[in-house]
């Protein structure tokens, strides 16, 4: 039996871990957390930080493990291609090109290099003068360079908020310098694709449906398919995700890419080369037909089962839409005394797939980034009113019941705002 390292255990990475297992796989999984839900679930749990390229890379070795991957988060793919690298293990993509694609440093300097369209940036160390090196107006972003999970980022009216800011984006940072930003009023679209020789298959565009700017910028709270952008600017984001493919190298694998649409047009605004978090493993299969999860895990674990099979994921028709909307629900801050158990929420017949991120007993933050999310759900229907009309029934049946016997659950709708 091949034994497989996941580089995470969080709930970004259950899905993957168990379908590790489903295709009998012995599993390993490594994070800095002894409570994670991941570790439950695999065969062996190691502790080593997901960011800790070293301690994974012991890890591997330790346990002889014959493929390293990660999914849904975006640090650990650094992690795990180093960690590949050392142990002479196969990984979609070189380290180097995983260090582009997970430093905004690198990232953001390429794409000006090559011209592609992104907001205008600085990096700003404690040393730096802001005045001296942010040549641009606000409001600006501001960001850590190699972080996740939207912790650290914040928008600010001015220069001076900026630079009193940076202690605070720095905890979540490796980096002695920050990435500021000229904030750019925006929709976000999100592809999701695969590569394969250097050819690009987009196979999902969606609307990736976010806090206000105001209030908790870039947490997101959805994901809407199919895009209400699609017929506008479907062809041009298809182009430029070719575009940063070759310029970036990246010849195989996952891709997962962020753009903002806004009245001067797309910029481009992060990427990636992984599976998304928002559950993707379940919509694009449901969507497409197309199993990326199986296809990333055939990669790493046995590469020439992959090399026969996925000339297929070109087949996919990217015309054809069965719609969706992945609630990613957050809930008012609170001791959790009572909830609808998820069995209940998966049998309703419009649920695709849902999960908690917390139990009974637990105390849910005030949410400031995407770690406070409380569970998720993927909602269904024949047309784009029918998934609204059952948006609003699951929202109707599910409780997270606080100590005041209130529901805490903060209830959405499916965000169609009109196009810029």
């Amino acid at each position: 039996m091949k034994r497989v390292l996941m580089v995470g255990a969080g709930s970004c990475q259950i899905n993957g871990i168990k379908k590790l297992k489903a295709m009998g796989y012995h599993t390993v999984v490594a994070d800095y957390s002894e409570s994670s839900g991941g570790k439950l679930i695999a065969d062996e749990a190691v502790l080593a930080d997901a960011f800790d390229a070293s301690a994974v890379e012991r890890c591997a070795a330790q346990n002889q493990v014959d493929a390293i991957m990660t999914v849904g988060t975006d640090q650990p793919v650094l992690t795990a291609a180093l960690a590949a690298e050392k142990n002479g293990l196969f990984s979609f993509i070189p380290s180097s090109v995983a260090l582009q694609v997970t430093n905004k440093k690198w990232m953001k300097q390429i794409f000006l290099d090559h011209n592609i369209p992104t907001a205008k940036f600085a990096l700003l160390s404690k040393r730096d003068c802001a005045d001296d090196v942010i040549k641009f107006d606000g409001p600006y972003v501001v960001k850590p360079i190699d972080s996740q999970g939207q912790r650290g980022i914040f928008k600010l009216n001015d220069k001076n908020a900026v630079k009193a800011s940076i202690d605070e984006v720095l905890k979540y940072s490796r980096s002695d310098e920050m990435l500021v930003e000229q904030f750019y009023a925006n929709d976000e679209v999100t592809v999701s694709g695969w590569v394969h020789n250097g050819i690009v298959k987009v196979l999902t565009l969606t609307d990736r449906v976010t806090f206000s700017p105001d209030q908790n910028i870039g947490v997101c709270t959805s994901h809407e398919y199919p895009s209400k952008y699609s017929f506008q600017y479907g062809k041009r984001i298809n182009e430029w995700t070719e575009t940063i493919c070759e310029v970036f190298q990246i010849k195989e694998g996952p891709i997962y890419f962020q753009f903002l649409i806004g009245a001067e047009g797309i910029l481009v605004n992060e990427i990636a080369c992984r599976l998304g978090g928002a559950y993707e493993d379940v919509t694009i299969p449901y969507s497409t037909g197309a199993d990326v999860l199986e296809l990333n895990i055939l990669g790493v674990a046995e590469h020439e089962n992959y090399i026969k099979i996925v000339d297929k994921i070109f087949l996919v028709d990217s015309e054809m839409v069965k719609p969706f909307s992945t609630q990613l629900f957050f809930c008012e801050p609170g001791k959790v005394m009572k909830m609808t158990s998820i069995e209940d929420i998966k049998r309703l017949p419009y649920i695709l797939d849902a999960g908690y991120n917390f139990g009974i007993g637990d105390e849910i933050p005030r949410t400031e980034n995407a770690s406070a999310r409380a569970g998720y759900a993927v909602v269904v229907g024949e047309d784009e009113d029918s998934v609204q009309r059952n948006l609003s029934k699951f929202y109707d049946t599910i409780e997270v019941i606080g100590e005041n016997g209130k529901n805490l659950i903060i209830k959405q709708k499916r965000n169609r705002i009109e196009s810029f």
